[in-house]
């Protein structure tokens, strides 16, 4: 798995992070910054994503077109992504090319000109982004089971941020934002692959050593008690299936519980073999796809259930559903089946770590979520320790009326209106 772990924190705070194969072909390259949608105020909206486009547009000495020849023209991938707290900018090609790559991303970071010009185009860009999303019934009932899971708070607000927020979005708002937000207390440089510690380290400090923002760092507000949740958030949309999400409001990344809930989703609804799949799809035939998925923030967390239904039988489904919540409560884990479990999540952890560009995700993520690398043996141990009791435990944690949100996104034809919806939700799901 991981070779050659290395870690060095610059004076300014900055954090160099790398793992190096030396039989690799690769370099990989990620800048990420513990920044994104939560730390955004409502009046600021999409501007972490809004940022992260812009970055791509030019520098004061490279064209757009020349960010992307000078990897591109190498082999090489270049990318990016925003998530509720992180961004990343990352690259992956031929390892001899690593100071070229560094120097790229490096000059992006530092020195992306914000040109009102492209501003306004991609302000345009996004707004189409946006309204792709709203076509899309899988990502509204996402969206909207956030938005009613955490109510009035940044992280139920869409990522890529609304169009009237948007619309405010100039020069100096960009700047001021990325100020205060790109800082290198606040940055992680994680490299994997062919490539020496020491070099990463003096690329790094040449770029960036000499940069001190002596500012406060950026701050999110807590999910807490006074933090609402919606039982139930319907809309109507011309489409001929139900989509459901099912979200929960669960802990977040550091309870030592995480381990258990990754088996409980390996079980109930990560892949075909899961409870799920197997019995609302394949035994009954009532959906296409159904899965499980959760995700963990700083204090906080969301685990969703989702799939799309045939209209008719959309009823069916959703109770088939419940059942099997309350299968996973009131019954144990059986030992064959929780040994597939978590030798199907051991395995694919194992080779989620393989090659350059998944090892350098590993390592840019867990020193921003956690401080430092995360030890894989040890994540090896802790999915294997789960037993039958620890998975029940968990689950009746987890699946209570109390901690949920249920989204439904439904064909305007449908004779179902919205109080048939709540009476329907307030009798499958008010108990577990």
């Amino acid at each position: 798995m991981l070779k050659n772990v290395n870690v060095t924190v610059l004076a300014n705070g900055a954090k160099v992070v790398s793992a190096a194969d030396y039989d690799a072909e690769s370099v990989a390259v990620g800048i990420w910054v513990g920044v994104g949608g939560r730390y955004e105020r409502a009046s600021q909206s999409g501007v972490s994503h809004f940022l992260e486009h812009m970055l791509f547009k030019g520098t004061g000495k490279r064209s757009a077109l020349e960010i992307s020849r000078a990897i591109e023209g190498r082999g090489g991938y270049l990318n990016a992504f925003t998530q509720e707290e992180s961004t990343c900018y990352y690259t992956r090609l031929p390892y001899e090319f690593l100071p070229q790559a560094f120097d790229v991303l490096a000059d992006m970071y530092l020195n992306a000109a914000l040109k009102p010009e492209d501003i306004e185009r991609e302000r345009d860009v996004i707004i189409e982004e946006i309204k792709m999303y709203q076509d899309m019934p899988q990502q509204v009932v996402q969206e909207k089971m956030q938005e009613g899971m955490f109510r009035a708070h940044s992280l139920g607000v869409p990522l890529a941020g609304k169009p009237n927020t948007l619309a405010r979005m100039d020069h100096d708002f960009l700047a001021r934002y990325k100020a205060a937000a790109y800082t290198p207390a606040a940055t992680v440089f994680a490299f994997a692959g062919r490539l020496d510690h020491g070099a990463c380290v003096a690329c790094v400090e040449k770029a960036f050593g000499q940069t001190h923002r002596p500012r406060r760092p950026l701050v999110f507000k807590q999910v807490d008690a006074s933090v609402g949740q919606e039982r139930l958030v319907v809309i109507q949309k011309d489409i001929n299936q139900v989509y459901a999400a099912i979200g929960f409001r669960v802990f977040g990344r550091h309870d030592e519980r995480r381990y258990t809930l990754r088996v409980l989703n390996s079980l109930l609804g990560e892949n075909m073999s899961s409870r799920l799949f197997q019995s609302v799809r394949e035994r009954s035939g009532l959906c296409y796809s159904i899965q499980s998925s959760y995700q963990l923030f700083a204090e906080t967390g969301a685990f969703t259930i989702s799939g799309g239904f045939d209209t008719r039988r959309a009823e069916s489904a959703l109770r088939l559903t419940a059942k099997e919540l309350r299968r996973v409560i009131e019954t144990k884990v059986g030992v064959r089946e929780l040994k597939r479990a978590k030798d199907y999540l051991l395995g694919t952890f194992r080779l989620g770590l393989e090659g350059s560009g998944n090892q350098m995700m590993f390592l840019g993520e867990s020193m921003l979520n956690y401080g430092q690398v995360a030890d894989p043996e040890e994540t090896i141990e802790k999915i294997g320790a789960v037993t039958p009791d620890d998975v029940m435990r968990v689950a009746e944690d987890v699946f209570t009326p109390e901690r949920m949100t249920v989204a439904l996104v439904v064909p305007k034809s449908q004779a179902q209106n919205n109080d048939h919806w709540h009476g329907f939700v307030d009798q499958v799901f008010a108990k577990f």
